[in-house]
């Protein structure tokens, strides 16, 4: 019998998303699945836009997903952390709050973990999208460079998360890339070149406002496999 109660995690990260929220979180409960369970939780980091209370007037949703809220802001990678122990789901996969998924995202891609035990985890390719949703051109994760500037999106296996030792809770940026480093030393990625998630970027997106390039550098530096 398996440790996990459902087959997937969809653990969507916030911190003053409410103007995107709804979309995120309707993208990642109207997955269609085959034979397959998945749950929704929430990590908010302290926010400050009244996203929780948004949360709490729509009762259907507090029964539908869990919603865990950080005490203060803690950062990207503190919020990844506590969403993976948090996590019941065989396969863990992230989604910010103002990107969403394709309705058949988790069904293909954990077909492909199923499928193939020497696989530690499945990225694919990524619509950028306007304001609206609006498809505007696609994104291919082709190569390493790419596949660490995206780390949203990305079905792990759990249990090589916890392995690894999860992701860094004193990362605020770059976490994501922090994460892979570590499972490419004991496993390997597979690329489906298909647009199954759903990108926006804006003026508040941390990758535009904050150092995650000059974190990237420095593990570039350290690592001589990149």
């Amino acid at each position: 019998m398996s440790k996990y109660k459902f087959d997937v995690t969809i653990a969507i990260l916030n911190y003053n998303g409410l103007k995107y929220l709804d979309r995120a979180i309707r993208s990642s409960l109207d997955q269609i699945l085959s034979h397959k369970t998945h749950q929704v939780i929430l990590v908010d980091d302290y926010s400050s836009d009244n996203s929780l209370s948004y949360l709490k007037k729509n009762p259907l949703l507090k029964k539908l997903i869990k919603i865990y809220k950080n005490k203060k802001n803690m950062g990207a990678g503190f919020s990844s952390n506590l969403a993976v122990q948090k996590a019941q789901g065989k396969y863990f996969m992230r989604v910010d709050a103002d990107d969403f998924l394709s309705r058949y995202a988790i069904e293909i891609m954990t077909e492909i973990l199923d499928n193939n035990d020497d696989i530690g985890y499945v990225y694919c390719d990524h619509h950028r999208t306007d304001e609206f949703g609006f498809k505007t051109k696609v994104v291919k994760l082709n190569t390493k460079k790419k596949l660490y500037a995206h780390g949203a999106g990305i079905l792990f296996r759990t249990d090589l998360v916890k392995r690894v030792g999860n992701y860094n809770k004193k990362l605020r940026e770059a976490e994501d890339h922090d994460l892979i480093l570590k499972l490419n030393k004991i496993c390997k990625g597979f690329h489906l070149p298909l647009p199954l998630y759903r990108y926006y970027i804006h003026g508040k997106n941390i990758s535009v406002l904050g150092d995650r390039k000059k974190y990237i550098k420095k593990y570039i530096e350290n690592d001589k496999k990149f």
